[in-house]
């Protein structure tokens, strides 16, 4: 067996058993001291992630459905592919696509996130199937999650509004994420040291 295979077989079944998720307690002293020190996040190791292939796409898939447009759908999947750091394929699906609110991109960017990377897609059946979860952004008018694993997040839209409120709803959606990969086991929470 040539050295390169070998290693990488190694290293396979190393991931499979241990990944590593970094995640910071969002709204909390430590965290804001972190942050503002520039420490980055504590890594906590989570047994059973990874599949010990470089580059290969997640098979756990959460979509956000922006109901009206996609301005929290977008700030949901950007923060949840940033957290998960891989682990979980965010989607951001909405029927109107707006231009991303530049205080709501600047928001995320101070979290070292760029929003324009995330992009939305239309909803479609074929897409909400394929989704472990979908996460409703508003009020579902059309039935499109019904017979679906769903959840309800209503928070309210950043576009149009000020900074500190962006912030606010960028927390509020950032506290949420991390507690949905808590509970999908791909995060461990953190205790403040």
């Amino acid at each position: 067996m040539e050295p390169e295979t070998l290693l990488w077989r190694l290293l396979g079944t190393s991931l499979r058993r241990w990944a590593v998720v970094g995640m910071s307690a969002s709204g909390s002293g430590a965290a804001a001291a972190r942050d503002q020190s520039g420490t980055p996040p504590r890594l906590v190791a989570v047994q059973g992630g990874g599949n010990g292939r470089p580059g290969a796409r997640p098979a756990r898939v959460v979509v956000f459905l922006g109901v009206t447009d996609d301005a929290g759908s977008r700030v949901a999947a950007a923060l949840l592919a940033h957290r998960s750091k891989g682990r979980v394929r965010a989607v951001s699906a909405s029927p109107a696509i707006v231009d991303p609110d530049p205080a709501v991109a600047a928001a995320l960017a101070q979290l070292g996130i760029d929003l324009s990377l995330t992009v939305s897609e239309p909803p479609s059946p074929a897409l909400l199937d394929r989704a472990e979860l979908v996460v409703v952004m508003g009020y579902d008018r059309d039935n499109l999650t019904e017979g679906r694993r769903t959840e309800d997040w209503c928070i309210d839209d950043p576009n149009g509004k000020d900074v500190t409120a962006v912030r606010c709803i960028r927390d509020a959606i950032d506290r949420r994420v991390q507690r949905l990969l808590i509970r999908m086991g791909v995060a461990l929470p953190t205790r403040p040291r």
